[in-house]
């Protein structure tokens, strides 16, 4: 990896700013360049810490897995995002376990967790970034676990639909019925009905490989 590259690729990130010129050189020595193909496991919680993820190209999808096997997407991170989960360990009081895998092609820097608990330990806004990003993080695992809990299939489907909508800017959402049921932890079958009760009442539109939303306020409605 080049050097005007990794420079680039850190400077992207709050934290740079308060780094010492001392602790830039560092990480910039340590950053590591990783490729993933669309499905491959990225990090699992509950077995490794790499350390934190730069996403550089593609999408990785952070999600649940119940003792049944059902997963239940958490979010999704796109370029220019970072992932902090991939190094929970560096702050080993939170007790859950997350799967990361790549929905896509992706490209990944990764800086090692032994190296960054360093540089936290001794940068107050480092830590406090990552307390942020952690925070953040366990906030959106905890919605998605009450939504696998208490959201009936329809507010579940719903929901996603509208979220997914928003992120894109469109109103497509161009995924598949089986990755639409992994996302929100639910059986491809169930799914199948519940969009064409959709469709049957002229909220959404069904085509192959998406779904088109319709009508909003009554996509609203139904949560």
């Amino acid at each position: 990896m080049e050097e005007q590259e990794i420079w680039e690729v850190l400077k992207a990130y709050p934290f740079w700013e308060k780094l010492t010129d001392k602790e830039k050189e560092q990480l910039a020595r340590l950053l590591r360049k990783n490729t993933y193909r669309a499905g491959q496991m990225v990090s699992s919680s509950g077995s490794d810490c790499l350390g934190l993820f730069l996403i550089r190209k593609g999408t990785l999808r952070v999600y649940l897995t119940s003792e049944e096997g059902r997963e239940a997407t958490v979010f999704r991170l796109h370029e220019g995002e970072i992932c902090v989960l991939s190094g929970s360990c560096l702050l080993s009081s939170l007790p859950f376990e997350v799967q990361i895998d790549a929905e896509t092609d992706s490209e990944i820097y990764l800086l090692p967790s032994g190296s960054f608990r360093q540089i936290m330990e001794e940068n107050i806004y480092v830590e406090n970034y990552i307390y942020k990003m952690m925070t953040e993080s366990f906030s959106d695992i905890i919605a998605a676990v009450q939504q696998m809990l208490f959201a009936s299939l329809t507010q579940r489907l719903v929901s996603f639909l509208l979220d997914e909508s928003v992120r894109s800017g469109t109103p497509e959402v161009r995924m598949t019925q089986e990755q639409i049921a992994r996302s929100i932890g639910s059986a491809r079958e169930a799914v199948s009905r519940s969009l064409k009760q959709l469709a049957a009442d002229g909220s959404i539109e069904l085509f192959r490989g998406g779904v088109r939303l319709l009508d909003r306020k009554s996509l609203y409605q139904k949560l």
